[in-house]
């Protein structure tokens, strides 16, 4: 089985996760858990913090 870092980009599994979260850092926390490297680099912009944000507003 690969492993799902190697399959799936950090800022696609951002996304993916925004459904189920509540904030950004929890999304941080539980893409470091899984193994990303670079996450605050990846999720520091502006554009994609508040993509994801709309994005959770969306699911709740």
């Amino acid at each position: 089985m690969s492993n799902p870092v190697e399959s799936i980009g950090l800022v696609e599994r951002a996304f993916q996760l925004a459904l189920a979260s509540f904030d950004v850092g929890e999304i941080r926390a539980k893409l470091r858990r899984e193994g990303y490297a670079q996450v605050d680099e990846h999720l520091s912009g502006p554009s994609l913090r508040a993509a994801l944000k709309k994005l959770m507003r969306r699911s709740e």
